[in-house]
């Protein structure tokens, strides 16, 4: 990025002129202060993000373009800028020149070990000028650092948040010692973050907890910042999946048969997502997976079926789960009445799909597993993923209407998206950096 010495707020380009005089030293710290947006993370904020800071930008980018540069390219390139935009007479160049005659930036950086939990209102990160000549510098990279951390904390905090709760359900209903929880959480989140360097810090912020993901370049990120070598660890992975274009290729009427053809010819084994709510999601559940059955029994593999359209919750659960709904069987139809507390509102007739949730008859078609305690969850055969709006909230109430209904989650996998990552600011922890003068 061109102008790396112009990356912070506008107003601060005078500030070196309005310290007392005699000012030395600015130490500043980097702290979540509040979680009133962000009531889950009552715990605290996860440290992440600083490598990254400090090797892209306080190192790469400020060597690139600023201190590699000759030094009058350098500073006329601040003082054009800076000329039309305030008037250079209002922020001199001396402070810049003697900068880039130093060669570095002299500033020394502080902090807890990433991936550690800092508590509410306690400071992650310090930093400090080094040199007494430099202390504007300090609070001038306030806008950089603040820019550049407070995504990857606050998604990496989400993402620990989403493991915790997972983990309660997993000790709560015995998951099997199979089940891989490092992928029952993956990252859908690519398309929908505000641009591409979001979308690697908020992956890289994902990978802290889980290794499903579907954003590529965030593992080349962890390898560059964090020293990871994806040749040697598992860092991140997916599966082989459709989409609806996919699906809608073969048309409707042949739906029955794209699915038979995914799953005996173009992946006849190993793992497989297949979206499935392209034309009608409980017509697949319902009638095209019991016609399946024997291929999938046969396959060595297992054939995920991903809806991601309507109430997650409902979807997967089951409307007979849903507290606010009264249910009821009569002849052996299903009905639901979705407002029981109004008297004008009458049962209507839903699927036995609907009824019971998908992950319910994934285990009615396909048999059941038990884990130690009882719950029960679908043969590994099959799968499901939901892959739209889910939150923390939804994630929670998943798992507790599963508890209910004596299942377990280890054959679901819940996508995380931008609804999730993309759906946070800077005030969701109350992160700023603020200093202290001497």
């Amino acid at each position: 990025m061109k102008e790396t010495i112009l990356l912070t707020d506008g107003y601060k380009l005078g500030h070196h002129f309005q310290y007392p005089k005699g000012t030395e030293m600015v130490y500043s710290n980097w702290t979540p202060r509040s979680c009133k947006y962000f009531p889950e993370a009552s715990e605290g904020s996860v440290v992440f993000g600083i490598q990254y800071l400090v090797k892209e930008y306080l190192i790469k980018q400020f060597n690139e373009n600023f201190f590699n540069l000759p030094k009058e390219q350098a500073v006329k390139e601040f003082h054009d800028r800076v000329d039309s935009f305030v008037g250079i007479s209002n922020v001199g160049i001396e402070h810049i020149e003697a900068l880039h005659d130093l060669g570095y930036l002299p500033i020394e950086i502080k902090a807890l070990p990433e991936g550690s939990v800092c508590p509410i209102r306690v400071p992650m990160m310090t930093i400090k000028n080094t040199l007494p000549e430099f202390f504007w510098l300090t609070n001038y990279l306030e806008t950089l650092i603040s820019s550049v951390l407070w995504l990857p904390c606050t998604s990496a905090t989400s993402a620990r948040l989403y493991k915790k709760e997972l983990k309660r359900h997993a000790k709560r209903t015995s998951f099997p010692g199979d089940a891989n929880i490092g992928f029952a959480c993956h990252d859908f989140s690519m398309r929908g973050m505000a641009g591409i360097e979001a979308a690697i810090v908020s992956g890289m912020a994902h990978m802290t907890s889980f290794c499903g993901s579907e954003t590529i370049p965030a593992i080349r990120a962890v390898e560059e910042y964090y020293n990871a070598d994806s040749s040697k660890e598992l860092v991140a992975a997916t599966v082989p999946a459709t989409e609806h274009s996919v699906m809608c290729a073969g048309g409707k009427e042949d739906e029955l048969e794209t699915f038979r053809r995914l799953i005996c010819e173009v992946y006849p084994k190993g793992i497989v997502s297949i979206v499935s709510d392209t034309w009608d999601f409980w017509q697949v559940v319902e009638d095209f997976l019991p016609k399946l059955k024997k291929e999938i029994m046969a396959r060595d593999g297992r054939v995920v079926i991903r809806p991601d359209s309507g109430d997650p919750v409902d979807i997967i659960c089951g409307l007979r789960t849903n507290p606010h709904f009264n249910t009821r069987i009569v002849e052996g139809r299903y009905y639901c009445c979705y407002a029981p507390f109004d008297i004008d509102s009458e049962y209507v007739e839903v699927s036995e799909g609907q009824y019971y949730g998908a992950y319910y008859m994934l285990g009615k078609t396909f048999g059941w597993n038990t884990t130690d305690t009882g719950f029960r969850y679908p043969s590994t055969k099959v799968g499901l993923l939901y892959g739209d709006s889910i939150t923390l909230e939804r994630q929670k109430q998943i798992y507790l209407r599963l508890e209910g209904a004596s299942m377990a989650a280890c054959n679901l996998v819940l996508g995380v998206g931008s609804f999730t990552y993309q759906f946070k600011s800077r005030d969701s922890l109350g992160l700023t950096a603020r200093p202290f003068i001497q």
